[in-house]
């Protein structure tokens, strides 16, 4: 829900992705459905849920949550937010079949220096592999200067040791702005030229003060210096009995030929039991959700995630599209769980998209953009269970 919660090394020989979290989208793969009723049936989660949990006695005991995921030539690789005593930091664990993970023992990145920006905490956030480097926007926050949020950008050659750019944050809260009482979970892809990147924002007039939330946008040269979007790109559904009419947050965004796919958190006015939903856009600005309901909802009473799911990373395999995210209950904190797909999920199609004055041209991506010589692993056989 919306709040403040924010070695061992390996070589890795990563596939080359462009998109966070979406890993080789093949051109032949849209994101349309034909169908609402079954866009809203077609995510299955994994029976044997969750697949990772605190660690008791470790830096990251009392919670794991916010997962993103990459699909590399090894397996999988997460990043992932955790924290006990006070400690909030991003975690990593790797797997060779997308179930089973094996944590790194410490925090990948961890919180500044005392008087530092991001001294207080540090969350996820987004992760890419640009051929050379893994690329992180994360979010960062203090209890003085900045305990409102703001975004922090790093670069790793394993994914593992991070080093955190000198200028940070490369994006603040602007006064009198949408975003000017919170920002957090910036999600970033690269098309082209350009880097995209969609965050949670929270104002004080809109539309008064309280937890509402609002998915925003900014775009970028360098992935350092970002314009940001004059308007919301997302805004809670106007109907106020709607599963989402309360906070939408936590974007994770995709590209596929020439459409954008959005998953996204929601509440209702309650602005509790969060549930995931899905939009896609012709421009990565306007949003059409194609159902009315959430596409994965809440676990059965007193299971592990009855009480909220959020915040989700989706990939692309061979078997169909597969979803990390996390979960929680009444009576415990949250965990990490997963959810299968149907391959013949796709996203509406659209007309090739045109130069827009506020974004910035958003020229269809090449097949090499997705890696399409590159087919992911798959899960192993059998692992996706009704």
């Amino acid at each position: 829900m919306i709040s403040n919660r924010l070695g061992l090394k390996r070589s890795l020989l990563p596939l080359i992705v462009l998109l966070v979290s979406v890993v080789a989208l093949m051109p032949s793969v849209g994101y349309a459905t034909t169908n609402t009723s079954a866009l809203s049936a077609q995510w299955v989660k994994y029976s044997g849920n969750p697949v990772l949990s605190p660690t008791p006695g470790s830096w990251d005991a009392n919670y794991v949550m916010s997962p993103r995921v990459l699909n590399v030539s090894s397996g999988y690789d997460m990043w992932y937010d955790g924290g006990s005593a006070g400690i909030a930091a991003i975690g990593f664990a790797n797997s060779t079949d997308g179930i089973n993970w094996e944590k790194d023992p410490q925090p990948v990145l961890s919180p500044g220096p005392q008087g530092a920006w991001d001294s207080g905490q540090v969350a996820l956030g987004s992760v890419i592999w640009n051929g050379t480097l893994f690329l992180m926007w994360y979010g960062g926050s203090n209890t003085t200067t900045n305990s409102n949020g703001a975004v922090g950008f790093a670069t790793s050659k394993d994914g593992l040791s991070w080093v955190k750019y000198s200028g940070n944050p490369v994006l603040r809260r602007s006064l009198f702005s949408l975003d000017q009482s919170y920002m957090a979970t910036p999600y970033v892809i690269k098309l082209q030229l350009y880097y995209y990147m969609w965050y949670t924002g929270r104002n004080t007039t809109y539309p008064q003060p309280n937890p509402t939330a609002r998915i925003l946008a900014a775009t970028s040269y360098d992935g350092i210096t970002w314009t940001k979007m004059p308007t919301p790109t997302m805004t809670p559904s106007s109907d106020p009995e709607a599963w989402d009419s309360g906070a939408v947050y936590s974007p994770s965004a995709n590209y596929a030929n020439t459409n954008f796919g959005l998953w996204y958190t929601g509440t209702n006015q309650s602005y509790m039991m969060p549930q995931i939903g899905f939009a896609n856009s012709p421009d990565g600005e306007k949003w059409t959700n194609l159902s009315d309901q959430p596409i994965l909802g809440l676990g059965a009473p007193g299971s592990w995630d009855s009480a909220g799911v959020e915040q989700p990373s989706v990939i692309m395999t061979g078997n169909g599209l597969i979803m990390y995210y996390d979960g929680f209950s009444n009576t415990t904190a949250a965990r990490i769980g997963l959810a299968f797909g149907s391959q013949n999920f796709e996203i509406l199609a659209f007309p090739p998209p045109s130069f827009d004055t506020a974004i910035g041209p958003y020229a269809p991506a090449t097949a090499d953009s997705f890696t399409s010589k590159n087919i992911p692993r798959n899960l192993a056989d059998g692992a996706h269970s009704p």
